[in-house]
């Protein structure tokens, strides 16, 4: 039986097999391409709902979202561009054609006309009024002409640093966030943003100082995977903590940052 006669006899339900297959990219995954990365992952990030990275800066946060626009676009069949709003500093162009020359080199890649960075659609803003002006209008007209694997907000903290009153920021959250899962629903293509850290203090200790990441429960609650970088002072080594997902178990690992973007920690 096929799933268009199913869905008639059950009132548009669908048994949850016939959900894996009927929407089977709703649950591809976008590989990392380093193997510590990928195996605390599950095999890569998801391509729905929205994928956090949070940490102190240095961490690897924007080098991450760097390497994740380059490599996603090695495993689409058709080739796809990524979005890429930055919030909080300039685009860091030097750097990724660094990055892009580097994993070309490493992967034999000797074609001129694969330039992964000519697919990378860049914004840059400062606003959540901005903010949301993009993804309610400029964004939808751009996926309507040019598909996309990914979209990155790097980041969500900087956007929001003007808004004070709280009530209406966690308004402004869940509408960005309604709007990006319907183009989502309609375009295919992950969501990845980049959150700030704060400390917190145990109020009836005065101690126990714990590093979370920022914008609260109202911004929190919106998340589906959230990861957390840090790094070792004096050393190479990078630390990536899986804090919740649904499709992989909490765990962490180690990376390095190069050349050619992230690898595994030697």
């Amino acid at each position: 039986m096929n799933v268009d006669s199913t869905e008639s006899k059950s009132a548009g339900f669908i048994t949850a097999h016939q959900s894996l297959k009927a929407h089977h990219q709703r649950w591809r995954k976008i590989k990392l391409g380093v193997d510590a990365l990928d195996q605390l992952t599950g095999g890569g990030i998801s391509s729905r709902g929205i994928v956090e990275i949070a940490g102190d800066p240095g961490s690897g946060k924007t080098q991450m979202c760097l390497h994740l626009a380059l490599a996603c676009q090695m495993q689409c069949e058709t080739r796809k561009g990524v979005v890429y709003i930055s919030t909080e500093h300039p685009f860091p162009s030097k750097r990724l054609v660094q990055m892009e020359q580097v994993m070309k080199r490493n992967l034999r890649i000797t074609e001129d006309s694969m330039k992964f960075t000519d697919n990378i659609f860049v914004e840059h803003l400062n606003t959540a009024v901005a903010l949301e002006e993009c993804v309610n209008q400029r964004l939808p007209i751009l996926l309507e002409n040019n598909p996309i694997s990914l979209l990155i907000i790097d980041s969500i903290t900087a956007a929001y640093t003007e808004e004070q009153n709280f009530v209406d920021r966690a308004h402004s959250f869940r509408r960005v966030v309604n709007a990006l899962h319907s183009l989502q629903d309609k375009f295919d293509f992950g969501v990845l943003c980049t959150n700030q850290v704060r400390s917190v203090v145990d109020s009836s200790t005065l101690d126990d100082e714990r590093i979370v990441p920022a914008m609260g429960l109202a911004w929190g609650s919106l998340v589906h995977t959230r990861f957390q970088l840090s790094r070792t002072p004096g050393s190479g080594e990078r630390r990536c903590q899986l804090l919740f997902s649904p499709m992989a178990a909490p765990g962490h690992c180690s990376f390095a940052i190069t050349e050619a973007g992230i690898s595994d920690f030697a």
